[in-house]
């Protein structure tokens, strides 16, 4: 254990991406990672050998190192961008590969690693059979012309499948078939896997398409088209500082309805989060106790008028819509 820390202490030091983990070679092939049988999470395990725990100690090294040389190169973007101190508070993996090893089933029975295999083997076919149908959606729902708006309005598919299966068993998930919480736990971590390589293929599209044009206006691409572009950048939480700048390229454009308000004013609300930690719109919400409410806000005094002027509903009437699509919150269980 001594010898990972010391590791990640020199990784951080030099400020580079840490080397790939020995325990994880084997399930990564040219650069794209599967999760394959899990045994790379043996360590996690309580009958797991002392071997299997050092494995899963460096996995673990490597990841936090991963995350800080991320967080480090996010944070000189942002402050070249006149971000002087960007709290990235809630801030994602940018490194593909550290994104999808971090996506590990959560939670599941540590007891035993024999009992754990028995859910992936009940959730892999499940997995797989819905991946597949996932890229069979995108090739027959793919881009109808030549058009930026045709490619636009075909480009999401993929990743709001996947969004949606992450919600297996809830919300609008609630009527497939019921599996059990281990199980479930497999097949929602392979659809992270899938999920963010496709949201960082789909940033990467979208900003060579900003770079070319600047931000798509919806007096060009149509509103439905505009709508899809920002549901690109609104996933695109891997890369703040491209977030950032399609803020800042969409704000302009507000007066002269190119760009949705209420667009606008949810983008906003997600960047502003990461950057200074509070929200100006109070779209961005959380469960606590039971409750579901705003994360912080910057100005709560004037939070109805500052809605009203970005389009949006009352925010009583926002959390009704919520609860209605996504269900109660959760009830914290009582500490013993």
């Amino acid at each position: 254990m001594r010898s990972v820390c010391l590791l990640l202490l020199s990784w951080l030091l030099v400020g580079t991406a840490p080397p790939l983990p020995d325990a994880l070679k084997p399930y990564v092939h040219e650069g794209r990672f599967d999760p394959g049988d899990y045994g790379w999470m043996r360590g996690r395990f309580e009958d797991a050998r002392p071997a299997d725990k050092e494995a899963t100690a460096a996995i673990s090294a490597w990841l936090d190192a991963c995350f800080m040389t991320d967080m480090a190169e996010t944070r000189a973007e942002l402050r070249a961008m006149g971000i002087a101190d960007p709290k990235l508070e809630r801030g994602a993996f940018r490194d593909l590969l550290c994104a999808q090893v971090a996506s590990a089933p959560y939670p599941i029975d540590l007891h035993s690693f024999s009992k754990f295999e028995q859910a992936v083997s009940t959730g892999r076919p499940v997995a797989e059979s819905y991946l597949a149908a996932t890229r069979a959606a995108e090739q027959a729902g793919g881009a109808k012309g030549p058009s930026l708006r045709d490619a636009l309005l075909a480009r999401p598919l993929r990743e709001q499948m996947l969004r949606l299966g992450l919600g297996w068993g809830e919300g609008d998930m609630q009527n497939v078939p019921p599996l059990p919480s281990d199980t479930r736990a497999v097949v929602v971590s392979r659809f992270a896997v899938a999920l963010a390589e496709t949201d960082r293929s789909n940033t990467q599209w979208l900003k060579k398409i900003i770079a070319d044009r600047g931000w798509p206006k919806a007096s060009e691409i149509g509103q439905d088209g505009a709508r899809e572009a920002w549901l690109l950048v609104q996933h695109a939480d891997a890369d703040p500082a491209f977030q950032l700048k399609a803020l800042r390229l969409m704000q302009p454009l507000l007066a002269t309805g190119d760009v949705s308000k209420r667009n606008y004013a949810y983008l906003h609300d997600r960047v502003m989060l990461k950057l200074i930690g509070k929200q100006r719109y109070a779209t961005q919400v959380t469960c606590e106790n039971g409750k579901r409410i705003p994360l912080p806000l910057e100005d709560p005094e004037h939070l109805d008028r500052l809605r009203a002027e970005v389009g949006l509903e009352p925010l009583p009437t926002y959390m009704d819509q919520i609860r209605e699509s996504a269900g109660e919150c959760p009830r914290s269980v009582p500490a013993d």
